[in-house]
């Protein structure tokens, strides 16, 4: 099976494809930690705010317009393949961007919910947050992979050559220690450091996760998506360390949003909601949320195991166009956070 030309996973694919652009505005956001370009595609205007505190500040002087002023546009930030081998959630934005620009995606199928809906806010979309991850994983297509290959892409390999089990070895030890690594998989940037938890190291090392929370920052971003994949995807995970019950609540009804729309659509949706419950750990998403305000959001989209029918690649870019799609409604409607 081989991967349609609508599933663009190719670093250097989307490059040729963002060079190409008429309507976003292509931004370098800065370097990898292996010194590669990341890079946003904005659509909409930007409206910038006269920020008079910051979001801890704001909130204690129970001013929360010090910090988000006011604005007519809510902004959606979205941040594609921060484990560089979660080669999906590429093709679901480089189809998003395909519909920003033209109201169709790569195949020519029209989303007018989206083209239309887009014009009520701000996107920002970061197709490949982790590139040094990318580039290391030698194939385009996930349907293409043994499950050892899977494992060894996305988590990496001992010394003897076993893939990397999920926990504990994607998070500790971090950052990774090439010397014990045959492969050193798609999750990590070239400081052997996985961006989901980099914030909390220093800049120098991880750039990348210091990059998309400056670009939540200063984007006032009213909602922040992070875009995974997995074998048992597609999911939301709702929860988070030090996240209230309102933005839990938020989460929540999002999440219900997008499994009813799938399920009109005969693709797959889980019957059950993934809540990180009674777990400290925050992950990229949450720091943002402290730091810029956004509802944070992440969505692990499926690597093809659950889908069925044939055409699983397109059905896999409909999965990430009907969660875009549902996000975009829902932003242009009621808007994303609680009240403040």
């Amino acid at each position: 099976m081989s991967a349609p030309t609508s599933y663009v996973t190719n670093p250097d694919a989307v490059s040729k494809t963002l060079s190409s652009l008429t309507v976003g505005d292509v931004t370098e956001l800065g370097k990898s930690y292996g010194g590669r370009s990341i890079v946003a595609v904005r659509y909409g205007e930007f409206e910038p705010i006269d920020r008079r505190a910051n979001l801890s500040s704001a909130h204690s002087a129970r001013d929360p317009e010090a910090f988000f002023g006011s604005r007519k546009k809510r902004v959606l930030v979205i941040s594609s393949a921060v484990h560089g081998a979660e080669i999906e959630s590429i093709a679901g934005v480089m189809n998003l961007i395909s519909v920003l620009e033209s109201g169709q995606d790569l195949k020519g199928n029209k989303w007018p919910t989206i083209s239309e809906g887009a014009a009520g806010l701000r996107i920002v979309i970061v197709p490949i947050t982790n590139p040094d991850g990318r580039v290391r994983i030698p194939s385009d297509d996930q349907l293409e992979w043994s499950n050892d290959q899977m494992e060894t892409y996305r988590h990496g390999a001992d010394v003897d050559g076993k893939p990397v089990e999920w926990i504990p070895g994607c998070f500790s030890p971090h950052p990774q220690r090439f010397e014990e690594r045959s492969v050193m998989g798609g999750y990590f940037n070239d400081a052997g450091v996985n961006p989901s938890h980099g914030a909390f190291f220093d800049r120098d090392i991880s750039p990348e996760a210091h990059l998309l929370s400056d670009l939540a920052y200063d984007e006032t971003a009213d909602c922040f998506l992070d875009l995974h994949s997995c074998g048992s995807g597609p999911f939301f995970i709702t929860g988070m360390g030090a996240l209230s019950t309102e933005f839990i609540g938020r989460q929540t009804n999002i999440d219900g949003a997008w499994r009813v729309r799938m399920r009109q659509r005969q693709l797959p949706a889980p019957n059950w909601v993934n809540k990180l419950s009674g777990r400290k750990a925050m992950g990229l998403a949450g720091v943002i949320h402290h730091r810029s305000g956004s509802l944070p959001l992440c969505f692990e989209g499926g690597s093809g195991s659950r889908y069925s029918g044939g055409n699983i690649h397109q059905q896999i870019i409909d999965t990430y166009l009907t969660l875009f799609e549902t996000l975009i409604e829902i932003g242009v409607t009621e808007g994303y956070k609680p009240p403040q």
